[in-house]
């Protein structure tokens, strides 16, 4: 009895062992696999570093597009101002009728104001009169003021005002 207790338990530690063994040899593949899978990670995550860095990169870009997009220059003063800081120019007509006002060529664009075209709704004028040289569609602003003055120039649609010309000139009495 002892001797087949004996054997018994021999083949259960033979048995034991073999399953040890298989263990191990499994934990080892799961530790290779794991510190696979961490390299691998590894590399993602440099990779989505790179990705990450890219795109703020972009952001920026567009930031800045946005930004050049959304600059727009205004300028007002009487004809004869206009005239002196060379920003428009007379053409045309006879004897002082039917002459044209635009734009000059090579306008000084140091006497122009600066503005946002996304956040520009209102333009003060203070004046009585005004006449816009630069080409505007007219449904797209509207003059303000009591009296028959010219107290503000409202634009409505920015990006309707703005899409002929980025330099807006208006002359005032």
């Amino acid at each position: 009895k002892l001797q087949a207790s004996k054997e018994m338990s021999e083949n259960k530690l033979a048995e034991l062992e073999t399953m040890i063994e298989g263990l191990a040899n499994r934990i080892q593949k799961k530790d290779s696999e794991i510190a696979s899978l961490r390299m691998e990670l590894a590399e993602a995550n440099g990779q989505l570093k790179i990705l990450f860095q890219e795109y703020n990169l972009r952001i920026r870009e567009l930031g800045k597009q946005e930004e050049l997009l959304n600059i727009a220059y205004y300028t007002y003063g009487t004809s004869k101002e206009l005239k002196g800081q060379k920003v428009i120019t007379s053409k045309g007509g006879f004897i002082g009728l039917g002459k044209t006002t635009q734009l000059s060529q090579d306008f000084n664009k140091d006497y122009f104001t600066r503005v946002d075209i996304s956040t520009t709704k209102y333009i003060d004028l203070k004046s009585e009169k005004v006449k816009l040289v630069t080409n505007h569609p007219s449904e797209s602003y509207k003059i303000i003021g009591e009296d028959g003055n010219a107290e503000q120039l409202e634009i409505l649609d920015a990006e309707k005002f703005w899409s002929a010309s980025k330099y807006l000139v208006m002359v005032v009495e």
